[in-house]
């Protein structure tokens, strides 16, 4: 990946935390940082001199040794996905953004619950996450728009068809999918992917439903794909209220259009976004047609036939 894309990805929790901070604050001393964090003195200085040479914060000295901290004149975005095979189109989208002045920092989550979570909370800019979450947290808060689809299909269920429970995550398009294909399906809540599979390989759960790369992953260690569902919506693309949706969605149009003309070229350098290994990556999103077209109503009725989503 290059640094001239400006594509920061933050996994630490030392981070997000300074980054919110900035965001909450729009403009505080450094000592208030280290102060209002809880982090040392010293840490706070080796991360704030990390984002300001990518440009993400400034600092200016005040008088006597006080440093006032606050984000870059350029204008800053977070965006969160899903670790997952689902969104290499980020990568032309992210270049577009930067071609306009932004910065944009990708939050990489092992939970689709927790992207909308933030994003209905103000943490997030933008936010990939399942549709099922986004439709009831929007119901909810009101404060963000979906605006677009992403990828559709990706996911199968695996394991023993004998078994008459399915392993999920909770709140996940899987979840859906799985009442969708077996409506009387007891299901297990997972609150991670990882915690999943390690569930599968130890044989404390003999049947699960995930998305790639997991599926590929767990085919190859010779877990037997039982269904693949059908490609509908997975995730969408939603923003917070008080971005100009329509600016966005023709900025994510564009990226789209840019993805599928050269999609390998995208998914080289998603690969180390999302830290999967790139063969791997590319099997994997051979699974999903990707189809920024979205169609809410849809997917509510069918959110409804599932009893997801009250009428």
């Amino acid at each position: 990946m290059s640094n001239d894309n400006k594509i920061t990805t933050y996994s630490n929790n030392s981070y997000s935390l300074i980054l919110e901070l900035i965001r909450k604050y729009g403009e505080l001393k450094q000592s208030d940082l280290v102060n209002l964090s809880g982090i040392s003195k010293s840490r706070v200085s080796e991360i704030l001199t990390e984002l300001e040479k990518k440009g993400i914060i400034e600092r200016k000295k005040l008088a006597g040794r006080n440093l006032i901290v606050r984000l870059s004149s350029r204008k800053f975005l977070t965006l969160g996905i899903i670790k997952a095979a689902e969104y290499p189109f980020i990568i032309p989208f992210i270049k577009l953004l930067k071609d306009r002045g932004y910065n944009v920092d990708v939050k990489v989550y092992n939970n689709g619950l927790e992207v909308t979570k933030d994003l209905s909370t103000g943490k997030l800019d933008m936010a990939l996450s399942p549709v099922v979450t986004q439709l009831l947290f929007q119901k909810i808060f009101n404060n963000f728009k979906i605006i677009a689809g992403g990828a559709k299909g990706g996911g199968a269920i695996l394991g023993e068809p004998s078994c008459n429970y399915i392993a999920t995550t909770s709140l996940s398009s899987m979840e859906f999918w799985s009442l969708l294909y077996d409506p009387e399906a007891s299901l297990i809540e997972f609150s991670s992917p990882e915690d999943m599979i390690n569930a599968m390989r130890k044989k404390e759960v003999k049947k699960l439903s995930i998305w790639e790369p997991y599926v590929t992953i767990l085919s190859n260690e010779g877990f037997r794909i039982i269904h693949t569902f059908e490609p509908l919506h997975c995730c969408t693309f939603a923003i917070r209220n008080g971005l100009d949706s329509e600016y966005f969605k023709e900025i994510y149009e564009q990226a789209f259009a840019s993805f599928l003309s050269h999609k390998d070229r995208w998914i080289q350098d998603y690969s180390s976004i999302v830290n999967i290994d790139y063969q791997v990556l590319k099997k994997s999103a051979e699974n999903y047609v990707f189809d920024s077209y979205l169609d809410l109503n849809e997917i509510r009725r069918n959110m409804r036939k599932s009893g997801i989503l009250l009428p």
